[in-house]
């Protein structure tokens, strides 16, 4: 599986167009054509760039071949062990490009530059492992010709080897594989263990091929950067991030590019900052972590974090109430799950997860403040959210939407 496998999968859902766009104008373009939710590939400065193959959870559950509705639960029982395999072959050719000859978009007017923002840094994790890698997105700004600087958010597992490797004095070496298939974009933004994230990629693809470029492995992408994150910083930012907000300028460690690889013919890749599939790679990973949560407390149904918090801030949890108090136990087991979560509704099985009317509904009908809300003050919150206090707490607050089970009959509903 591989982007161009996603292309045949997707059809006529892609749209093409034969525009030849300024690196500064494809946010202009997308917004004009009303694209933020549609899979399309345009020409941006002679070469080609495709985007939004994963913008909607319909389009995720396709690659998947599952319903939507069964997304959180599938998700939540992914095993980190699939099917490897080292190719011999060698489908990339060393192009003698610099990071200007890449068709890299400047996506806001206030944007600190040019930005990567799909590309999966890929390093090595551990000796003992011939498939101990870690492989996660990481916007990326350029500063010159061969230099870019990388938001690695502590302590997650790229920061901790960068980490290691400076204050060893040493360059951490890493491939930047740009244009994968849609699954490995999915399993790069899902927190897994360290060093699964291959076997984590393997299970989700039913199977994944890896090949060998600078002593490093990569699944097969369009475009892979053979490069060296540096001990030495610079200013990165700022950023439209998830929120359609502006991140801050922060000193984030340069990345020095040492070599430029492509298929023939490469797709370049590209995330809107902010957009529909910032959202979905962001944040629905986030569901299966919470789901299994809420499994360890009561019976859970589903999990859905919704369209109006950026996929991100706020869950629906629907479940199966068998006793007074699983609404709040679920409550605090979705909040342990995500800390940048913010609020959680808890809802029956008769209620539409996906229908704000219904979720308002329950609320209306099922919920009563003085005894169904559930408030946390000063709880660790999002550095995304401007709403947050200047230390970073929140106060996070939860909805018990569930029907008293001794008054049941008074809660079902005749259409």
């Amino acid at each position: 599986m591989d982007l161009r496998s996603a292309i045949q999968t997707l059809g006529d859902k892609i749209l093409y167009f034969e525009d030849n766009l300024k690196h500064d104008a494809l946010t202009k373009f997308i917004f004009e054509k009303d694209l933020r939710d549609r899979p399309f590939i345009v020409n941006v400065e002679g070469k080609k760039v495709a985007s939004n193959f994963v913008a909607t959870r319909d389009f995720l559950c396709g690659y998947l071949g599952i319903s939507k509705e069964k997304l959180a639960e599938y998700l939540s029982r992914i095993p980190y062990d699939g099917k490897l395999e080292i190719s011999d072959e060698n489908p990339f050719k060393k192009r003698n490009w610099k990071l200007d000859d890449l068709p890299i978009s400047k996506y806001f007017p206030q944007d600190g530059g040019r930005y990567i923002t799909a590309g999966v840094i890929i390093a090595k994790d551990g000796d003992s492992n011939t498939y101990s890698y870690n492989a996660s997105i990481h916007r990326l700004m350029v500063t010159d010709s061969k230099r870019m600087a990388a938001r690695l958010v502590p302590p997650r597992h790229t920061y901790l080897l960068w980490k290691d490797a400076a204050e060893r004095g040493e360059d951490l070496p890493v491939l930047i594989a740009i244009g994968t298939h849609p699954l490995f974009l999915l399993a790069a933004s899902t927190r897994v263990p360290r060093g699964k994230e291959f076997g984590y990629a393997a299970s989700l693809m039913k199977g994944l091929k890896l090949y060998s470029v600078n002593g490093l492995l990569t699944p097969m992408a369009e475009i892979v950067i053979s490069a060296r994150i540096k001990p030495e910083r610079a200013k990165e930012g700022p950023f439209v991030d998830i929120t359609a907000t502006y991140d801050k300028i922060r000193d984030e460690p340069v990345v020095e590019v040492d070599a430029i690889y492509t298929r023939e013919d490469p797709i370049f890749y590209s995330i809107l900052p902010g957009g529909y599939e910032h959202q979905v790679l962001m944040g629905i990973p986030y569901e299966p972590v919470i789901y299994k949560a809420v499994s360890n407390v009561c019976r859970v149904k589903n999990v859905v974090l919704t369209p109006g918090s950026k996929h991100y801030f706020h869950a629906i949890v629907q479940i199966e109430k068998n006793t007074e108090g699983d609404g709040k136990n679920a409550i605090l087991a979705a909040f342990s799950a995500h800390p940048s979560l913010k609020h959680v509704v808890v809802v029956d099985e008769d209620i539409d997860v996906y229908s704000h009317e219904d979720v308002e509904f329950a609320i209306a009908t099922r919920f009563q403040a003085d005894r169904d809300l559930v408030l946390i003050k000063g709880a660790r919150g999002s550095s995304l959210d401007p709403s947050a206090n200047e230390d970073g707490t929140t106060t996070k607050w939860g909805i018990d939407a569930t029907a008293y089970l001794s008054r049941k009959g008074d809660f079902e509903r005749v259409f």
